[in-house]
């Protein structure tokens, strides 16, 4: 079972590649994004520690029934609200940006409105399948991608197009004082652990969480190469020219051996399926939280038949998000998740202090 934790902590690890958060990482290369990372690993790795110790507490339960315990109904109904909006916000805008990124690189000449269109209604259709079906198809989107990830990361880390020197100029600012903005989007490389607070459901009472030490290693690699790759290939003034870093990074590696010559199209391919993974999970959890709001709701794991109260919050959530991408574009979705990635990180905090707390309650009246 502890698989599943790091099923959802790899997959918000690789997505923080497609993400903005490089971009923005690198817009502050010089002015405190190296202190800055390290920071944020730190605060990621003791949020992970505390929040996994917290819902170990709670075994087959998820946030709302653990508020359920301590609240009466209207808090708990306007909290999840709340983390419903942000759950749906934080995938809304990997889908609306892969949807840019599409026309951008695949097909120039495709309606970007249609290419979103086909993704909400995948995306849509997966969220309103049952937790468990929904953890299933995490997995196999995992097993089947992450490898190829790790594969072209590999190569990069490898490549003799990699230039240490921008790696080492870079690296020599990290006594500049870090930034609020650089910290929460470094710190985002971890926040896979807070889907725990509706997939604890899954876990069964005699559940304890292993291999702890896993996450702040393998964040901390993810996130270093994150950052520093693409200034090695680059340099340290070239690379600020880019918004999709990582997209023109892996156009820069070739295949001398296979079928597939230009990595970026292997690599695209490869984050549509972990965007459509991604925008799967995020919705059904922002379902579930609003369903969570009607006190006769019953929280299944695996329902034999889907509810219709599914279709109808899950299309709302699609309807949602193509007026988001009529309403923004590219600079703006770029400020707004600046903003939000600051808002998650203090939420974050506040949900983990929170189940911490009443963690420590529960124990107390045992």
């Amino acid at each position: 079972m502890n698989r599943y934790v790091f099923y959802n902590f790899i997959l918000v690890s690789f997505m923080n590649l497609m993400l903005y958060v490089p971009h923005i990482l690198i817009d502050y290369r010089f002015t405190g994004a190296v202190s800055s990372i390290l920071i944020g690993i730190v605060i990621g790795s003791i949020l992970v520690y505390l929040y996994t110790s917290a819902m170990a507490r709670f075994p087959g339960k998820g946030l709302p029934e653990i508020l359920k315990l301590y609240y009466p109904q209207w808090v708990v109904t306007a909290s999840m609200l709340f983390f419903a909006i942000m759950w749906w916000f934080a995938t809304t805008i990997v889908v609306v940006a892969f949807a840019v990124l599409i026309n951008r690189f695949f097909n120039p000449d495709a309606n970007t409105l249609i290419i979103l269109t086909m993704l909400v209604i995948a995306c849509g259709y997966a969220a309103t399948r049952s937790t468990l079906s929904v953890m299933f198809v995490m997995e196999i989107g995992l097993i089947i991608n992450a490898p190829i990830i790790l594969f072209v990361l590999f190569k990069a880390v490898r490549s003799t197009q990699l230039n240490w020197d921008a790696i080492h100029i870079a690296a020599n600012y990290v006594t500049v004082m870090p930034t609020l903005t650089c910290i929460a989007a470094a710190s985002f490389i971890f926040t896979g652990y807070i889907n725990l607070s509706l997939f604890n459901r899954l876990f069964p009472p005699n559940f304890r969480f292993k291999f702890r030490f896993f996450y702040p290693l393998f964040g901390a690699m993810i996130l270093l190469i994150t950052f520093f790759v693409p200034i090695g290939f680059h340099g340290t003034e070239g690379v600020g020219q880019y918004i999709y870093i990582w997209s023109f990074t892996a156009d820069s590696l070739l295949m001398q051996y296979g079928f597939i010559e230009r990595v970026l199209f292997l690599f695209l391919i490869v984050y549509l399926n972990l965007t459509l993974v991604y925008t799967m999970a995020g919705w059904h959890q922002a379902m579930e939280f609003v369903k969570s709001c009607f006190p006769s709701n019953k929280p299944e794991i695996d329902s034999p038949k889907t509810p219709v109260s599914n279709y109808i919050i899950v299309g709302i959530f699609a309807l949602l998000s193509i007026l988001y991408l009529l309403m923004t574009n590219e600079k703006i979705n770029m400020l707004v998740t600046s903003y939000w990635l600051v808002l998650r990180l203090f939420v974050e905090l506040f949900i983990v202090v929170w189940v911490v707390i009443l963690s420590k309650k529960g124990a107390k009246t045992a």
